[in-house]
């Protein structure tokens, strides 16, 4: 008894390490998922932008960026991994230096896409696959190009006008080769404000098993038409919160928002 005593501790103990061990994995895989979002995004007399980002485990799968192109042009993205962990957070790093690659030698939307699409489908091995908006925006003309792979409509509010962002093709890695992708072009009104965002925002239900949902994005920037983006974002958490009731978030949330000065 005495040495089936011994063995079991012993074997518990082994345990204890191993799972410290993926304990501190994990934290170093989260800080260095920190490391790879923007720390300082643009707030001058042209732009207002913010972010808020939240992963459901400890690593996840959503990514947003916001890249200067040059002196009057900037880009802006955000995706998101199918699943959820330290797979999806792997797959999202690659995918972030590419992305990268790709808007610093300035190449077209198009090309772009195409270019990402071919990425991702060499590293996921078709096991996973990533739907993206991104966008870039010229502060001369004013002018917004986008194209949407896949992902949750982002909505911008131009004027009086509330519009959805859908144009572009399908998510990044479901195909081989990706059907020219439908660009969008917007000319942009003072004050115009873009909210993009992961499907763990509309997707989280309250007790009545009802989800939160664009419509509550979209009466979120009316009632804040005229808010900072930071304090949108945070309007739109709390509301959240609220919005939930005692249902857990059950997914990675990430909010990229813009106004356009």
């Amino acid at each position: 008894n005495i040495i089936s005593v011994a063995i079991e501790n012993k074997s518990l103990a082994k345990e204890a390490i191993r799972q410290e061990r993926v304990k501190k994995e994990l934290e170093l895989a989260s800080e260095m998922q920190g490391m790879l979002l923007p720390t300082k995004l643009p707030q001058d007399q042209h732009l207002d932008i913010a972010a808020f980002y939240k992963s459901h485990q400890q690593v996840g799968g959503d990514y947003y960026d916001v890249i200067w192109v040059n002196k009057t042009e900037i880009a802006m993205c955000i995706a998101d991994v199918s699943g959820k962990g330290v797979s999806a957070a792997i797959l999202m790093s690659n995918f972030q230096a590419n992305l990268q690659a790709g808007v610093t030698h300035s190449i077209s939307l198009p090309e772009l896409v195409q270019y990402l699409n071919e990425k991702v489908i060499c590293n996921a091995k078709g096991e996973k696959f990533i739907t993206m908006f991104i966008a870039t925006y010229n502060i001369e003309s004013r002018q917004l190009t986008y194209v949407n792979c896949g992902h949750n409509p982002p909505v911008l509010k131009n004027g009086t006008e509330i519009i959805q962002l859908k144009d572009g093709c399908p998510g990044l890695g479901m195909l081989d080769y990706l059907p020219s992708p439908k660009i969008g072009i917007v000319d942009l009104k003072p004050d115009a404000a873009l909210v993009t965002y992961t499907d763990g925002l509309v997707e989280v239900e309250n007790n009545k098993k009802e989800e939160y949902g664009t419509s509550r994005v979209i009466e979120s920037i009316i009632k804040n038409k005229k808010s900072s983006m930071d304090d949108l974002n945070n309007y739109l958490m709390k509301d959240l919160v609220k919005f939930k009731e005692d249902q857990p978030f059950i997914d990675d949330i990430a909010i990229l928002s813009c106004k356009f000065v």
